[in-house]
C-alpha cells in the first residue's frame, strides 16, 4: 500500500491583485496557501493508496477509469472517470483502484484562502440543506478536464510551486463559474466556516452536533453570539429550526419506504412511543402511524 503525504511549506506572495473585479481573491490569495500541489496517478486495478488523517484536503480527479475510497467506517463508494471527489480533511481514507485509472490528485491545506468568501457568495435558497457527506463528488466538467490533462506535459513547469498555485487559482476560478451555489457548498462542505458562509456551515454541520451549544463550539462561537447570527439568518430559534429540520428527515424516510416506527424511533433517538409521536404531532402534524398511512394511501 502507498501512502499519499504532501510536506506543508509556507511561501508568502506579495502580489497585490485587489483591483481585479471579477475575481480579486483567488490571485491575491493564492500565495498564502501553506500547501498546494498536484501531483498524477497511473494505477492497475488492485492498486491501493492511503490518505492519513491530517490538515490536508485533497481532491481527486478522475480521468479516465474506475475507483473505490473507503473512509475509517468502512463506507465504500466507486467512482468512475469524469468524476471528482473531495476528501475531508482529518479523515483516513483508501483509494482502490476498481480498473486501469488515471488520476490527478490535488492536495491543499484546509481553508480555501485563495478563494476566501468569493466562491460562495451566491445566496443559497432559504430552506437550502446540504447533504452531509465525507466525500461529496461532482461530474467533472470537460473544461476542467482538459486543464487538468495538460497540467503535466511541461516537467520543468511541474516542479515550480508558483505555477501549482497558479493553476490552483486557474481551477477554483473555473469551479466558481461553472458550478452552482448549491454544488460549491456540497463539494467544499468540510472547508466552509461562519466567516465563508454562516447559513451554509449550519446547513452543512447542524446534524453532527447533539446540542445547540454543541454547534456554536463548532462553528467557534460563544453560545450568544451563535444564537444571534442564527436568528440574524434564519428568523428562526436555533431549537426550533434543528428540530424542523429532524422532522423533514423522518418525513423523508417515510416517504420512501420506511413503515417501521421502532426502526425510526432508533434512528432517530427516541426511548418511548408517546415522546415520537408527540414529537411528530408537533412538527409534521400527524402521528407517526399517520403519515405512514396516508403515505400508503398516496
Amino acid at each position: 500500500m502507498i501512502e499519499d503525504t504532501v510536506p506543508a511549506s509556507k511561501k508568502i506572495c506579495g502580489s497585490d491583485c485587489s483591483s481585479c473585479r471579477t475575481f480579486p481573491a483567488p490571485y491575491r490569495r493564492i500565495g498564502e496557501s501553506a500547501s498546494c500541489r498536484f501531483t498524477q496517478r497511473t494505477v492497475v486495478a488492485g492498486d491501493r493508496i492511503s490518505f492519513p488523517a491530517d490538515s490536508l484536503v485533497r481532491i481527486l480527479f478522475v480521468l479516465e477509469g474506475g475507483i473505490r475510497i473507503e473512509d475509517r467506517n468502512g463506507l465504500q463508494r466507486t467512482f468512475s472517470a469524469h468524476n471528482c471527489v473531495c476528501l475531508q480533511r482529518g479523515t483516513v481514507f483508501a483509494m482502490t483502484a476498481v480498473t486501469d485509472a488515471h488520476i490527478v490528485l490535488l492536495s491543499m491545506m484546509h481553508r480555501i484562502e485563495f478563494c476566501e468568501s468569493d466562491i460562495f457568495d451566491r445566496e443559497m435558497p432559504h430552506d437550502s440543506v446540504v447533504p452531509t457527506d465525507v466525500a461529496p463528488a461532482l461530474n467533472l466538467h470537460p473544461v476542467i478536464a482538459r486543464m487538468l490533462a495538460a497540467f503535466f506535459e511541461v516537467e520543468a513547469l511541474t516542479e515550480c510551486v508558483h505555477f501549482h498555485r497558479m493553476k490552483a487559482a486557474e481551477l477554483f476560478m473555473m469551479i466558481k463559474v461553472l458550478y452552482t451555489s448549491a454544488e460549491h457548498a456540497y463539494f467544499f462542505q468540510s472547508l466552509i466556516q461562519p466567516q465563508d458562509n454562516f447559513r451554509v456551515f449550519v446547513c452543512n454541520n447542524y446534524d453532527k452536533a447533539a446540542s445547540v451549544g454543541e454547534l456554536a463550539s463548532l462553528a467557534g462561537m460563544s453560545l450568544s453570539a451563535f444564537k444571534r447570527h442564527f436568528s440574524e439568518h434564519f428568523d428562526d430559534s436555533v431549537y426550533h429550526w434543528m428540530m424542523r429540520q429532524k422532522a423533514l428527515k423522518i418525513f423523508a424516510d417515510i416517504r420512501d419506504g420506511e413503515d417501521n416506527t421502532k426502526v425510526l424511533m432508533s434512528k432517530y433517538g427516541f426511548k418511548y412511543y408517546t415522546q415520537f409521536s408527540r414529537f411528530c404531532k408537533t412538527y409534521l402534524q400527524a402521528t407517526p402511524v399517520q403519515l405512514i398511512d396516508s403515505i400508503r394511501e398516496g
